[in-house]
């Protein structure tokens, strides 16, 4: 016999009439309760399937779906709550973006932000993408000229961060064809004797202190701390000494003290060889925001920010969540990076390389 409503029915059970016997109304009254708790049922599954973030679910049991899922996106060793696991599947599932620096901001506010609360937010993970550095950097002591033999300028008053351009020389770089570099000795600002601007095709590094070893001239280095208690300083190689290009400078770079400062405060520039920059270098106006930022100073917007050399480099702070958050986090990388660029996270000063993700067909 078919279990059917109607076999498994006693006859009369299904009678709507307002006189129906006690017995009828209490079976009616069953049925559609069974019916309202199935169709309660049946959306709590439907959000679970098809929108499981909006829903909030209790630590245990591990729901087998949320396991599912993320398995299914690579990342079924995560062993979060079922709301990490939720949240991570609408990251997981969701189009990226072209722009490097909109993914990298998607991701770190997934793992800073609840449920996750992994890394610290408060900490501002900071960026370093291609040749950019930290805002504390200062644009630096620079000059530019159109001749072809410009002589060495006499040196220039410095007084309260704030210095005149020397006769014959701006700092503007269009078109440029010599620029120098000046460094701090007492009041004065001394310049390098002028130089070809193809030094500025030379790629700059890193250092945590001022190197020992000078190299050629046209060099620059950013020293993390040069003993000075400065952070981030610019220094240039005149050939035979290291020279402190840069003073920390809270309205970064070369400012006006009653001009408009940038808005946010975000990154320093160091570009390329600057004669092909159309727009004025002095950091109190930022570069315009479409395009490619050509020259030293300041993004207002990371919106626009290409990736312009071969590095990316992030630096995050751990609250919680322990390897397996890593894991986590090095695997939404690999998502997002640029092939061929390398990729390292230092998560409080231990260093993860970023292998790729995909390969380059």
């Amino acid at each position: 016999m078919d279990l059917t409503v109607k076999a498994l029915t006693p006859p009369g059970y299904f009678n709507l009439l307002e006189d129906a016997p006690a017995a009828h109304r209490a079976y009616i009254t069953w049925w559609n309760a069974i019916l309202a708790y199935r169709a309660a049922d049946t959306e709590a599954l439907r959000e679970l399937i098809l929108t499981p973030w909006l829903g909030d679910y209790p630590d245990t049991p591990r729901i087998p779906w949320l396991l599912y899922l993320t398995s299914s996106y690579g990342m079924g060793f995560s062993t979060g709550t079922n709301n990490q696991a939720a949240a991570l599947y609408k990251l997981l599932s969701t189009a990226w973006k072209k722009g490097v620096i909109y993914n990298l901001l998607l991701v770190l506010g997934t793992v800073c932000l609840p449920p996750f609360s992994w890394f610290d937010s408060e900490y501002t993970p900071q960026i370093l993408v291609g040749d950019l550095v930290s805002s504390i950097t200062d644009t630096g002591f620079l000059i530019y000229s159109t001749a072809a033999s410009p002589a060495t300028p006499s040196p220039t008053a410095y007084v309260a961060r704030n210095w005149t351009t020397p006769t014959g020389w701006t700092r503007a770089a269009v078109s440029a064809v010599k620029y120098c570099r000046g460094y701090l000795s007492g009041g004065n600002i001394v310049w390098s004797a002028p130089r070809a601007v193809s030094d500025f095709l030379i790629s700059p590094y890193f250092s945590a202190a001022v190197p020992v070893a000078v190299p050629s001239a046209g060099t620059i280095c950013i020293v993390d701390a040069d003993g000075t208690g400065d952070r981030n300083s610019v220094y240039y190689s005149d050939g035979s000494a290291w020279r402190k290009n840069s003073t920390p400078n809270a309205d970064l770079g070369l400012v006006n003290p009653v001009g408009a400062r940038p808005s946010p405060e975000a990154i320093a520039v160091l570009a390329p060889n600057p004669s092909s920059v159309t727009y004025p270098i002095i950091s109190q106006y930022p570069p315009p925001l479409s395009g490619r930022t050509q020259g030293y100073g300041t993004f207002a917007s990371l919106s626009n920010t290409s990736v312009s050399a071969n590095q990316i480099k992030l630096e995050m702070h751990q609250l919680s969540g322990g390897d397996m958050a890593i894991s986590v986090l090095i695997e939404l990388l690999r998502r997002i990076k640029p092939i061929g660029k390398i990729f390292t996270l230092f998560v409080d000063s231990i260093e993860y390389n970023i292998s790729d993700a995909r390969s380059q067909s």
